[in-house]
């Protein structure tokens, strides 16, 4: 029945995308649910877990060869699933424009995926194709299909039949180069569900019951494209937990991705425990390395270690069938260069970047592994024991070394909220003066950190230990400017302050570069030497702004 089942799909899709029998499609589609249910009940029992590692490309783009050592890396630790989010680096053959300048070749596409395999890691494709699809939707090309003329982050779900033709394109051709079973197909925070089209397909129903009627009709146009092509998809949970109240017309095959940052499991509305006995849906679940607040200048290591410990063992219980670690390198916010008065843009800008990955020196190992770690163990993992026994072991310092430098990683001062300006100026009313104060009495705190991790060397490792030590330094930096700038912005600065803010910033700038050539010399391989040059100014150019502002460089 199964193959009369393919060839009857193949002869379906074979008459076109215009003539094909929406009628005896849906019937396939609903038998081949059948079946796939009836094998994943099978099969589920016997097959291995997914564990599964994602790569995020919108910024910060791995070179082939650091691309090769990550997935060594992370095969060696225990991983068997990759999860690649391409976005703009996919080299699209009908949709070229797409495809921007860090985008790979066809050929170290098929290769890379060639070489994971044979590392035993199953590469599944991540195509967006609802909510941050800005890497699409900036281009005149596409402009269509924009939910809103301005905010470019999501298709307008009322498009169905435009959306299909574009996305049964480009997934046939992510489908040409990878070989896995599954495809995740995005659907994470598509905030524009109230956009113009968006409330008139609400109709009778109301806001609520609205949003997830077309985000559920959206979704099932996306997973009803690749489910006839032979794939299962997946889909980020956020939304739909958000807007559960037309789940039951979700294609049953679908599987959903709970990512978790360290927040009770209702957090987005639903609680995933209760729409699994409901609905007998399939879950995976994704704590993280890198998210938000993290930033170029903070790493919550702490946080992610914590993630690890309290939500991996509840995902367990919860029956989840598999397990994603993702690692974000933005917050998936841009802002725009847009072109004169019409709405054409020029470029789009990541709003915040983190600390990049550093294959095969990974300033995140530590909580790669404890990932590995909290899968394995029945018993939830304790952080600082593990954060201690990982840098002893992993460094070959002394048990009180390496209780130190988690005293170092986990300082608050390494990662905590800084508020500037004045009462009057800063947006902020009745903050006190210890709050205004802050990025002061950080700056000395961060110092003090400094000086006790020179007191730790490692004997193995040292390129990995060597970014706890730029982090630091790049925290302190970034402390330093926001203390001048404290000052530069209240309402005790005046025009007789300018030179010795003049000089503060002069000095701060010849330690950027110090820190810019540390930085290029971290990364050099890990990361393609223009997206160094563009972290550096990245994060030198307030500061260089500021310089000119004061000191009416003309």
């Amino acid at each position: 029945m199964t193959n009369s089942i393919s060839k009857l799909s193949l002869l379906l899709y074979s008459w076109g995308k215009r003539s094909r029998f929406y009628l005896l499609s849906t019937l396939l589609l609903l038998v081949s649910q059948v079946l796939h249910a009836e094998t994943n009940n099978s099969e589920n029992k016997n097959k291995q877990p997914v564990i599964a590692y994602h790569v995020d490309f919108r910024v910060q783009v791995m070179p082939i060869t650091a691309l090769k050592a990550m997935v060594k890396e992370i095969s060696s630790l225990g991983f068997n699933t990759l999860i690649m989010e391409w976005e703009a680096t996919y080299p699209y053959k009908k949709h070229n424009i797409i495809s921007n300048r860090y985008a790979y070749t066809r050929k170290e596409v098929k290769e890379f995926i060639e070489y994971s395999e044979d590392l035993g890691l199953d590469v599944i494709p991540l195509q967006q194709n609802f909510g941050h699809a800005e890497y699409i939707l900036m281009h005149e090309r596409y402009a269509y299909l924009r939910a809103d003329a301005r905010q470019l982050s999501q298709v307008d779900p009322t498009r169905l039949d435009a959306a299909r033709d574009l996305f049964e394109e480009l997934f046939d051709d992510m489908f040409s180069t990878h070989n896995s079973q599954y495809v995740h197909i995005g659907g994470d925070e598509t905030r524009l569900l109230d956009c113009a089209n968006c409330q008139i397909a609400w109709g009778d129903l109301g806001e609520e019951a609205g949003k997830s009627k077309i985000y559920v009709d959206y979704m099932k146009m996306i997973a009803e494209i690749v489910t006839e092509r032979g794939k299962t998809p997946l889909i980020w949970a956020d939304m739909i937990l958000k807007h559960p109240d037309a789940i039951k017309d979700m294609p049953k095959n679908v599987i959903y991705i709970d990512w978790n940052y360290g927040w009770d499991f209702d957090r987005f509305g639903s609680d995933p425990r209760d729409l699994i006995k409901q609905y007998g849906l399939e879950f995976w679940g994704a704590p993280s390395i890198r998210s938000g607040p993290d930033d170029y200048h903070s790493n919550s290591w702490e946080k992610h270690l914590k993630n690890m410990a309290d939500f991996i063992p509840e995902a367990k219980k919860a029956g989840y069938t598999g397990m994603v670690l993702t690692s974000w390198s933005t917050s998936g916010e841009y802002g725009y260069n847009w072109f004169s008065g019409e709405v054409e843009t020029i470029e789009i800008y990541p709003i915040r970047q983190v600390y990049p990955h550093s294959y095969p020196n990974d300033a995140f190992r530590m909580t790669t592994s404890a990932f590995i770690d909290a899968l394995q163990q029945n018993e939830p993992i304790k952080v600082k024991g593990y954060a201690r026994s990982y840098a002893k072991n992993r460094f070959g310092i002394t048990a009180a070394k390496a209780n130190a430098l988690w005293n170092i990683l986990s300082a608050e001062v390494m990662n905590n909220k800084v508020v500037i300006g004045s009462v009057k100026l800063s947006g902020e009313k009745g903050l006190s003066e210890e709050d205004r104060r802050l990025a002061e009495l950080s700056l000395e705190k961060i110092r003090e950190l400094q000086a006790q991790l020179k007191n730790i060397e490692p004997k193995y490792n040292k390129a990995e230990f060597s970014h706890y030590t730029l982090q630091l330094d790049l925290r302190e930096f970034w402390l330093n400017y926001r203390t001048i700038q404290g000052w530069v912005q209240s309402q005790e600065f005046t025009r007789k302050d300018k030179p010795a803010a003049i000089a503060m910033l002069t000095t701060l700038l010849v330690k950027a570069e110090q820190l810019n050539q540390r930085f290029y010399s971290s990364f050099d391989g890990a990361l393609y030497a223009s997206e160094i040059e563009t972290l550096n100014e990245y994060r030198n150019h307030k500061i260089e702004v500021l310089l000119q502002r004061l000191s009416n460089q003309r």
